[in-house]
């Protein structure tokens, strides 16, 4: 060999007996391109190839030195019989190497294998509603003490959407639920266009009137308060603008009816400033009828007749509305979530249209108190109106148009439009068996004011049921389904907050979203419990209204108790059928239009509310909207001590557990076949040559067939001998059930809204109905052949499609 670069040779070496030696592997001085190697440390080839300058040594272990000869070899398996041997010990060694790598092979299989399944029941349910744990999750809902300080710290301040107050509010719930057992609290924020007064004009919203040499007669006031310097009347997204004209006209409540027997009594309203009263309809509604018989502006108040009964006893002594209150809403015409991301969600990084105004009326409105009202609406010209168009204002109601002095009537409005932070906070807790089915309860937390009534009492009863739920969990509860607690930001502002997150969530909750329960006003009077609900979940809130005694006080009364249901029963029976009760309308005025509308969620919007066939006029509670709907309000004029709270409270925890707990969802599809009939019969109403709904009506009475089937079905199920998953199919086919009717592009009236079983009445927001698109197309003032035919397509389609869902049709 060559000397290595130490100047020592590495020679072989022998001992005497001409024995070879075994020898070892040693470095001696190399030193490679990277890194340095240490003589006498093993390395392998792989280390060795590092480097060309690695000379290897060859010891011998007895001690023999480089200066022995290189004798010549004479080994004992050189000859024949040593390669029989070698032969014979490479078989060994093979033959135990193949032995020994199948051993190796059986231990590596047997490890690579799955666990062996536990000895658990392959069929049986896992987790069902139970009603005995229901009753003792209603029994934690008694602690008045709890709705009190809930209460006490939504209406501690004015949370009007995007000011610090309502972001306040959000971080204190955020830390509170942060220290609940939920799987997660998720805060969302969204980028929205909102609407405020201009605070630094303090002659601005007003109304005036003057006489002709141009001396101020009289001037609209408000109760300001000392206490809240934001408060402010005004009508959100109305635009700044100043209009001054001799032209007033009293306009009743603005409905398409009454602004046409206006037309009818030669009463010119192209120009002219209407005032209207608030009830019956929406304010935007009102003012979106105004604008399209082409008036200059719109002035809002609250008659008496409505607000007060035609009571002089009034609030702080009664719950109706004082004579100084000026109730606030907004305007806008179309409520699809933020106005500059109609079509989207406004999180970060999106588009926002520069001209975001296509759904805000472009004429002023303002709202008044109705002693204002009184003075504008006295001394007026034109004929005495009609009996039902009387007030509570003690005057002689006129027509118009103008005044019998000339006087001129200035309307002045002065509003902004910002761009505003929102935010949202969703409590989750995740489902032990269908986390991908949610249940939701929402309730928002922004006002125009304190907000007493709205949004206190549905955030009150929200908070306590998430405590409630939150401590059973602490406990080792569980729910079958997810179950999330949600506060929406910006409702005031046609329910933003809650939109904007149903639009960035949209196909999750399309696929997993089995109800959304509302919390909106949720104790607005003492009469009776009420409820809206999707005919889906119209049997869940009626069992669930049968578990709860009514709170009373006194023996006499409590020797005679009532439940939930039976004073709902009593109170609201439905005029077709006395045996069951009366069900509200949905309409688009609360958060829950996102998620029935648009995404085909089934939900459900309970109350406790006031005798509203005595008072048909009132949208809600005589305070809506006012100054004075306060903490004092609830606690004094409608649930002293809770007692409508805790009830509440009770009701929604077994609905919520029903909903999340059932092994089969307990939808309702006898209620579901009853709406599919009334839409057929609404069909019949409809005037057109010829049955052209022949088509239509075949594919309705299958749908109806196949429903009543699958109850049956459901009603035969074996619950002692089914999979889960067996039970997540029949669940997710039932899921599916109501967005089979989720269409685009939308309902012509409303194309946000994609549901063609449920819509919004186009004529009045606070009502529904069934097939929303046919009825339309059918209804219009010119009604078009082809637009009726595309309608009716398109609902055939969608009950196909329910009817395959219900069926399996796809793979049966």
């Amino acid at each position: 060999m060559a000397e290595s670069e130490a100047g020592t040779s590495s020679p072989l070496v022998n001992n005497g007996n001409h024995e070879r030696s075994m020898s070892t592997v040693a470095i001696v001085t190399g030193m490679p391109s990277k890194g340095r190697y240490t003589a006498g440390k093993q390395v392998s080839r792989w280390e060795a190839s590092d480097s060309d300058n690695i000379d290897i040594e060859y010891k011998n272990l007895e001690g023999q030195t480089a200066d022995t000869p290189y004798p010549s070899c004479t080994c004992p398996l050189a000859d024949k019989k040593g390669l029989v041997i070698k032969a014979l010990v490479l078989t060994v060694v093979f033959g135990i190497g193949l032995v020994f790598g199948f051993l190796l092979r059986k231990s590596v299989e047997k490890h690579d294998v799955l666990p062996a399944v536990p000895n658990v029941p392959m069929y049986g349910l896992k987790q069902d509603y139970d009603r005995a744990f229901s009753r003792t999750m209603q029994d934690d809902l008694n602690e008045v003490i709890n709705y009190e300080d809930h209460m006490k710290i939504i209406t501690e301040f004015v949370h009007m959407s995007g000011l610090g107050s309502a972001n306040k509010l959000i971080d204190y719930v955020e830390a509170k639920w942060r220290t609940f057992p939920f799987d997660s609290v998720k805060v969302k924020r969204y980028n929205v266009t909102l609407s405020y007064p201009n605070y630094t004009n303090i002659d601005a919203n007003i109304v005036t009137i003057q006489a002709s040499n141009g001396s101020l007669i009289f001037q609209s006031q408000f109760n300001r308060s000392s206490e809240h310097p934001e408060y402010l009347p005004f009508s959100a997204y109305s635009p700044t603008k100043n209009v001054t004209t001799k032209n007033i006209v009293y306009g009743h409540y603005a409905r398409a009816q009454d602004l046409k027997r206006l037309r009818e009594k030669n009463v010119a309203i192209k120009d002219a400033i209407l005032i209207v009263r608030y009830g019956k309809i929406t304010p935007a509604k009102k003012v979106q009828n105004a604008e399209a018989e082409g008036a200059a502006g719109v002035i809002l108040y609250s008659d008496p007749a409505d607000y007060a009964n035609n009571q002089s006893v009034v609030f702080p002594a009664s719950w109706w509305l004082p004579g100084w209150a000026v109730q606030l809403s907004h305007v806008r015409y179309q409520l699809s979530g933020d106005p500059s991301t109609p079509d989207y969600s406004s999180i970060t990084g999106v588009h926002h249209l520069t001209e975001p105004s296509s759904h805000f009326p472009k004429i002023p409105v303002q709202p008044i108190r109705y002693d204002d009202a009184r003075i504008l609406l006295s001394n007026m010209n034109g004929d005495i109106v009609d009996n039902d168009w009387f007030g509570g204002l003690n005057i002689t109601y006129r027509y118009g148009p103008g005044y019998v002095d000339n006087s001129v009537v200035t309307l002045n409005v002065d509003n902004m439009v910002q761009e505003r932070n929102i935010t949202n906070i969703i409590g989750v807790i995740k489902g032990n068996f269908e986390a991908d089915k949610y249940v939701i309860i929402g309730a928002h937390i922004d006002s125009w004011m304190q907000g007493g009534v709205d949004s206190g009492t549905g955030y009150t009863i929200l908070q306590e049921l998430a405590r409630c739920f939150a401590y059973h969990m602490n406990k080792g509860w569980k729910p079958r389904r997810s179950i999330m607690f949600a506060l929406w930001d910006a409702a005031k502002y046609g329910n933003i907050g809650s939109y904007e997150w149903a639009q960035e969530y949209e196909q999750e909750l399309k696929g997993g979203a089995v109800a959304y329960i509302n919390l909106d006003a949720a104790i607005r009077g003492d009469y009776s419990f009420s409820g809206a609900a999707d005919p889906l979940l119209r049997s869940v809130l009626i069992q669930a209204a049968q578990t709860v005694l009514l709170n009373c006080s006194g023996e006499t009364y409590c020797s005679q108790r009532r439940t939930v249901y039976q004073q709902w029963l009593q109170s609201f029976p439905d005029p077709t059928d006395s045996s069951l009760p009366r069900f509200e309308p949905l309409g688009e005025g609360s958060d829950h239009a996102s998620f029935l509308y648009r995404l085909g969620v089934p939900v459900m919007f309970p109350r406790f509310t006031y005798d509203t066939r005595k008072y048909p006029s009132l949208l809600s509670y005589p305070a809506f909207g006012a100054l004075e709907d306060t903490k004092t309000y609830v606690e004094t004029l409608i649930d002293p001590g809770y007692a409508l709270h805790i009830t509440m409270s009770k009701v929604l925890c077994d609905v919520i557990l029903r909903l999340a707990d059932s092994a089969v969802l307990p939808y309702d599809l006898d209620s579901f076949a009853s709406a599919l009939k009334k839409g057929n019969a609404s069909l019949s109403e409809l005037a057109t040559v010829g049955d052209i709904f022949s088509p239509l009506r075949a594919e309705l009475k299958r749908l109806m067939d196949n429903t009543y089937d699958v109850v049956a079905d459901i009603v035969s199920l074996d619950k002692t001998n089914i999979s889960e998953f067996d039970l997540y199919i029949w669940n997710n086919r039932l899921t599916q059930l109501s967005r089979a009717f989720l269409s685009e592009p939308g309902l012509s009236s409303s194309e946000h809204y994609m549901n063609l079983l449920h819509g919004p009445d186009s004529t009045d927001a606070n009502d529904d109905v069934i097939f929303p698109g046919v009825i339309a197309a059918s209804s219009s003032n010119n009604p078009s052949f082809s637009s009726l035919y595309q309608e009716m397509s398109r609902l055939i389609l969608a009950l196909r499609r329910a009817n395959n869902i219900l069926t399996d049709e796809i793979i049966t």
